[in-house]
């Protein structure tokens, strides 16, 4: 069979073919692939067992698998492409200008201070071309960057290193090392403007090495070199390559006549014994997807090795990022980084408003890095509860409004604290659980806006503190009532309530001491799938989550201590016992914490919905400890009030009415005995 192929130098020319020119065969990169999937012959039936060989090969096994990944995302995992040969991202320079290149982007924003010494380079060139014309070349320029961070990459290492990234290139805009011209420029022009010399620099890939190579042997005098990619000054260690795969695929518009030999090409063609062949025939300018084939002694002082560098992209491959494509695409992820490099252009630019007014165009308008990267927040959808959302501000104005009633109620409690149904319950305790109500309020607030460090560990202490403050105060009143009336001679004075609620509240404390100083909560993103990720705040330790889980138990315990506690006493009865509305209470928030229990571990919820939820608990928990244990305090208060009865100083008989059975017996009998009867067991101090 006589093979016919075409070389096509533009990447849309290419594109076209699948349809224009009716090729059988050809090759794609990674976001082609995925753009043009529908134009794809589906082959994998033909090639799975090829494709499941090479993955398990032992030498270049692992990086065959990682350069599938690029053409597995938006879960297409059946694979209609073979990889043919990886793209290097490199610095191409002018080695006759510049014998050593800058390592770093401050090194290059640098160089415009001396750049007008330098002999035989025109200040009206280019200093660096970094191929910024559309999407595709600007998402390499920007996440080879961003790449480089050497951290787990993650949503917030992600933004945090474009954030930077934006800011190194506006710099390098600013002092027109990157000028106007450079911009429009994509990878195959800019080749073309290195190569008339017109530019020092050039962040190009490894495929259009052989266009320079042949271009710069016709001179006389100019010489350029190869050189990793630049990398930012915080970095520890140099920078690493990025490599996209290029694949050979068989198009939807083969003749079925053809469709076998189509196949056997594209298993042919990219497999290691014909890539083997073409290295040994001297006719390959690439780096093949086997890198096996150049760690072999004897075959990096053959002609292929010379005239690509082996050593250089052997160096390279140890340090090299493969997936660039599948590790950050999303749906319509390249929708949204076409919008942010229009955006971006006009940052870079630094367009002004009188600009804005002569050409009329909105999108010319002036842009603030904050402003450009909310555009760019697209890609981080969902990243935690926005202050101008409709829903957060409705919620704050409802903790405000919760706040300020819990606030009155706090005054009147305090001003008119001797009225004698609030001196037999306890103002202290009173007290103290409207302080842990307006915590509980409070505590919704730290759930808006995008969690910091010292959000994450402050967030336990307030709920450690809304539950301890409010529930062991109720639980502890119900405690009382239980010792009092079962005779039990411990001591249940308000001083010895307060030691206990000191004791139970200070190990929760402790325990959440420990968990801030060794192993901190911190803000992470929680990825529930490709289209919902949200920040949250995480333990980065596994003693953090052993301490969460103690935490969880105690109180756990604790709520049902209460229900009991709640249960034994149900049927005390007096004029001023409050065993039934405390009891209604403990209910009541058992109650919401089951359901907020089930509703938080329900997977798929977005983060909108869970602040909602866990807010509506947290309301309702204090809302019925409010409605339950003040408001007939505060009717009975304010029916006093308009009936002008005196509260101040109770007389003896209403003193004598207010006791319980047991204190009225006990006043009743004979001083000496008064003394040893039911020791301690007394309501108030």
């Amino acid at each position: 069979m006589t093979l016919q192929y075409s070389y096509y130098q533009t990447m849309e020319d290419y594109v076209k073919s699948f349809s224009l020119y009716k090729c059988d065969v050809a090759m794609i990169e990674p976001a082609l692939y995925d753009y043009h999937y529908a134009q794809i012959k589906p082959i994998y039936s033909y090639i799975n067992e090829t494709i499941a060989n090479r993955m398990t090969d032992d030498e270049d096994g692992e990086i065959f698998r990682e350069l599938l990944k690029d053409l597995q995302v938006n879960n297409r995992k059946e694979v209609h492409a073979l990889p043919l040969f990886l793209d290097y991202g490199i610095l191409y320079y002018r080695q006759d200008i510049k014998p050593h290149p800058p390592e770093t982007w401050a090194q290059l924003s640098n160089e415009i201070d001396y750049i007008d010494d330098i002999p035989n380079f025109s200040r009206t060139d280019t200093v660096y071309i970094g191929q910024f014309n559309e999407y595709r070349e600007f998402y390499y320029n920007l996440f080879e960057n961003v790449l480089n961070t050497r951290k787990p990459i993650t949503y917030e290492v992600v933004e945090s290193e474009t954030n930077h990234t934006i800011n190194q290139f506006k710099q390098l805009f600013d002092k027109e090392i990157i000028d106007e011209y450079a911009w429009h420029l994509n990878s195959e022009y800019g080749v073309i403007r290195f190569n008339d010399e017109k530019a020092l620099y050039m962040r190009n890939w490894s495929s259009f090495l052989y266009n320079v190579t042949y271009e710069y042997s016709q001179k006389e005098g100019p010489q350029f070199g190869i050189a990793k990619m630049l990398y930012s000054d915080d970095r520890y260690e140099s920078s690493r390559a990025i490599n996209k795969g290029i694949y050979i695929c068989v198009a939807s518009s083969v003749q079925e006549s053809n469709f076998n030999d189509a196949v056997l090409l594209v298993e042919t063609f990219s497999s290691k014994s014909f890539m083997e062949y073409l290295i040994e025939a001297n006719i390959f300018y690439d780096i093949p997807v086997y890198h096996s084939l150049l760690e072999d002694g004897y075959k990096k002082d053959s002609d292929y090795c010379k005239r690509i560098n082996c050593e250089f992209f052997l160096g390279l491959a140890e340090d090299h990022v493969i997936s660039t494509y599948s590790v950050f695409y999303q749906e319509s992820f390249l929708d949204k980084l076409n919008e942010f490099f229009e955006t971006a252009k006009q940052f870079f630019k630094a367009a002004t408003e009188d600009e804005m007014d002569i050409t009329g165009d909105k999108s010319s308008e002036a842009i603030t890095l904050e402003s450009l990267m909310s555009t760019f927040s697209d890609y981080f959808e969902d990243k935690y509860v926005e202050l101008k959302s409709a829903t957060t501000i409705i919620m704050i104005i409802i903790v405000a409004i919760e706040i300020l009633i819990t606030s009155i109620v706090t005054y009147y409690l305090i001003k008119h604290r001797n009225f004698i149904e609030i001196r037999r319950s306890s103002p202290l305790f009173l007290i103290t659980m409207l302080v842990g109500i307006i915590l509980a309020f409070a505590s919704i607030l730290t759930f808006i806006g995008k969690p910091t460090t010292f959000i994450c560990i402050l967030r336990p202490y307030i709920l450690v503190l809304t539950f301890g403050l409010t529930f062991f105060s109720l639980l502890l009143k119900t405690f009382r009532i239980k010792v009092i009336f079962d005779k039990v001679n411990i001591q249940v004075k308000d001083s010895n309530l307060v030691m206990y609620l000191c004791v139970l509240l200070g190990f929760e404390l402790i325990l959440v001491t420990i968990w801030s100083v060794a192993a901190g909560m911190k803000p992470q993103v929680k990825v529930v799938s490709r289209e919902m990720h949200y920040y949250m705040c995480q333990n980065t330790e596994s003693l953090g989550e052993y301490i969460q889980t103690i935490l969880i138990i105690y109180n756990g315990l604790t709520l049902v201590y209460g229900c009991y506690l709640a249960y034994k006493v149900k049927n005390v009865y007096s004029e001023y016992n409050e065993s039934k509305v405390i009891g209604l209470s403990i209910y009541g928030i058992v109650i919401c914490m089951i359901i907020l229990m089930f509703i938080v571990n329900i997977n798929g919820l977005d983060h909108t919905t869970l602040f909602l939820i866990q807010s509506l608990m947290i309301i309702l928990s204090a809302d019925i400890i409010l409605v339950f244990m003040f408001t007939p305090k505060l009717w009975k208060l304010h029916i006093n009030i308009i009936s002008e009865i005196p509260y101040d100083k109770p007389n003896e008989e209403e003193r004598k009415a207010s006791l319980p059975p047991e204190e009225e017996k006990k006043n009743s009998l004979p001083p000496e005995e008064r003394n040893i009867s039911i020791k301690n067991n007394v309501t108030t101090d």
